[in-house]
């Protein structure tokens, strides 16, 4: 046993280096053909394989360097993968900030790696990403790799087979995995399997899991990521087309059954006197929010933009470490607070999330809130008009997150117009950012967030 958890660590630690992967714009790059014979765009790479160069070590300042070190010797024995550096090192602190979350999920849930194998392609087929698709499945191909399933189980997945003649824990998630990232609706009936199953802890821990390749696979469109020069692409075109909209949402029914009035999710409000001391630490961290200059904290909403601590609590250890690299992200990486409000709105729009939407417009069209934007900027998100009369930048951000979320496909004269406007460490935050609201969507989906007491849906259905 100690034996095949030493080599998952050994096999899990190139992925830091493979959800890290660098991405951006490249002038005159060079053509390397890959496995299918097709040369590589000419805004790619050669050495990263994406639209940005590697990240340098000795280009970065003394801090930089110390958090490149501290990072790189997690991923020194790399199985499988790319050995380089990711994206984020374009952003050192960015990549400490968000360096725990991920290796938490991969690393210290306890999930069985044949599992953890399941759940990855399951997220990566639902969201029909190509990169990571073909690394999985390698892995799970292999009677060598602890990540080894049953082929049949790939084929499920694969192929969206009709989920039958396999385990309970094995069905519950593909069948999460396809209700939250391809359907974006998540039945009762199978949020409750899931919670059997793994417990609430787990079902947090399974759903972040998931949620992370989702972020990956935001990175792999918008950065282009291209497959490894000796790979051939394993995932076929969808069977069925994807279609997303937004549901219809009343304020006058009662909550459904399966809702708590505490959290107005499926998942009750975790309580700071029910956990350990270590957990009554990391509550009081998460729940506090960010002061202001007198230090006081703002009153209504804590950092998880809801009136109560989050649902991420019931796995104290990863609500800790996902709010350290949310908390970089909103208000360190220096991206002016309207802009992230456009950033953000353009990425629930193109989600389809209802909660997400109705908070960040009312934070926009609050005259006293720093976020506070025009309402035509607002209008032009909400109801997906031509982008005229705004700022280069707010265009660019538009047209980001319409092409990488709702497109799914990022078209380099726009990749390189936020290049432009934002240099490299600016539109790998920006996309970060945009992603970490992409998976929060997705965490809404699951527990079937329900907006707050008196609140109007303000995203119309579609």
């Amino acid at each position: 046993m100690k034996l095949l958890k030493s080599i998952a660590v050994l096999l899990f630690a190139g992925l830091i280096g493979l959800l890290l992967v660098t991405h951006i714009r490249a002038q005159n790059a060079p053509q390397v053909a890959n496995a299918t014979g097709a040369p590589l765009p000419k805004d790619i790479y050669a050495d990263s394989r994406t639209r940005l160069p590697l990240p340098r070590r000795e280009n970065m300042d003394a801090e930089g360097q110390k958090i490149f070190d501290a990072l790189q010797r997690k991923s020194t024995d790399l199985a499988v993968g790319i050995a380089q550096p990711g994206v984020k090192f374009w952003d050192p602190g960015l990549a400490m900030a968000t360096s725990g979350a991920g290796r938490y999920m991969k690393y210290e849930t306890g999930m069985p790696n044949p599992l953890l194998e399941i759940a990855v392609l399951t997220a990566a087929r639902s969201l029909d990403s190509q990169y990571e698709w073909t690394q999985w499945e390698t892995h799970g191909r292999d009677p060598k790799d602890p990540r080894y399933i049953d082929p049949k189980i790939i084929d499920i997945i694969k192929f969206e087979k009709p989920v039958v003649g396999i385990g309970e824990k094995e069905t519950a998630i593909i069948k999460f995995g396809r209700e939250t990232f391809r359907d974006r609706y998540t039945t009762s009936e199978t949020f409750a399997d899931v919670v059997r199953l793994f417990g609430r802890k787990g079902t947090i821990d399974l759903l972040w899991i998931m949620d992370d390749y989702s972020m990956a696979a935001a990175e792999m469109v918008a950065f282009d990521n291209q497959l490894r020069a000796d790979q051939m692409p394993l995932l076929p075109p969808p069977p069925q087309p994807r279609k997303w909209g937004v549901r219809p949402y009343s304020t006058k029914d009662p909550l459904p059954r399966d809702i708590y009035p505490d959290s107005r999710n499926r998942m009750p409000v975790p309580r700071r006197e029910d956990m350990d001391e270590e957990g009554k630490k990391i509550f009081d961290e998460v729940t506090r929010g960010k002061p202001n200059a007198e230090g006081k904290v703002a009153e209504g909403f804590l950092p998880t933009g809801t009136p109560q601590p989050s649902v991420r609590l019931w796995d104290p250890k990863f609500a800790q470490l996902l709010s350290r690299g949310g908390h970089y992200l909103k208000y360190e990486t220096g991206l002016p607070s309207r802009l992230e409000e456009i950033a953000v709105l353009t990425t629930g729009y193109e989600m389809g999330c209802q909660y997400e939407w109705t908070q960040w417009e009312r934070f926009g069209r609050n005259p006293n809130d720093p976020r506070h934007i025009e309402q035509s900027t607002i209008d032009i998100i909400k109801y997906n008009k031509p982008i005229v009369g705004l700022g280069e930048k707010e265009t660019a951000i538009i047209k980001f997150g319409r092409e990488t979320f709702g497109d799914q496909k990022t078209t380099p004269e726009t990749f390189a117009e936020v290049l432009r406007l934002f240099g490299r460490k600016g539109t790998v935050d920006l996309l970060e950012l945009m992603a970490t609201y992409r998976a929060a969507s997705y965490e809404l989906t699951a527990f079937d967030q329900h907006l707050q007491v008196g609140q109007e849906p303000l995203l119309p259905v579609r």
